[in-house]
């Protein structure tokens, strides 16, 4: 029996190509920050920790393979909610990325995100990730980023948020 089942998906992936060199991707995470710091450039210097507030947001990301480890990815993001008082949700942002995603549980993303909400601010992110699961066509992951403030509506270069995230990610 066990046999006939591992000749079956093998024939499934020699069959359909799709399955082992997927060009489309989708991800789909929830992600919090665990530590920002906000240079303003007329105001105070903040920052802000999980154990202040918790502003979990929804991120959602396209991507196409170009090579077999590498994908042009698209990125919308937006924050739910904030918990205590005097805290308000994550921006959203949406802007261009790249992941390389060599064939080990182990990838790397840069992105350029771009807030879009209550004024522009561009930043660029960089991250990586473990798939701890990894069916090849179904992958479910854990991912740590850095997103640095390159500038914009009065947030000055050194401003930064480090987050995690929990998702997953279907190739097509």
């Amino acid at each position: 029996m066990r046999g006939s089942l591992l000749r079956w998906v093998a024939a499934l992936v020699v069959l359909h190509p799709g399955l082992a060199m997927a060009q489309w991707s989708l991800r789909l995470a929830l992600e919090a920050p665990l530590h920002t710091h906000v240079f303003l450039v007329d105001g105070p210097t903040t920052s802000t920790s999980i154990a202040d507030t918790f502003q979990p947001g929804v991120d959602l990301l396209g991507g196409y393979a170009v090579l077999d480890t590498l994908s042009i990815d698209l990125e919308f993001q937006t924050g739910l909610f904030a918990t205590g008082s005097g805290y308000a949700r994550t921006r959203t942002t949406i802007g261009p990325g790249m992941t390389y995603d060599p064939h080990f549980p182990l990838y790397a993303r840069v992105a350029v995100p771009i807030q879009v909400e209550s004024g522009v601010v561009v930043f660029l992110g960089l991250g990586g990730g473990w798939k701890f699961i990894d069916l090849g066509f179904f992958r479910a992951y854990f991912e740590l980023s850095v997103d640095l403030a390159l500038g914009g509506n009065g947030v000055k270069l050194g401003s930064h948020s480090v987050n995690a995230a929990l998702g997953i990610w279907f190739r097509m």
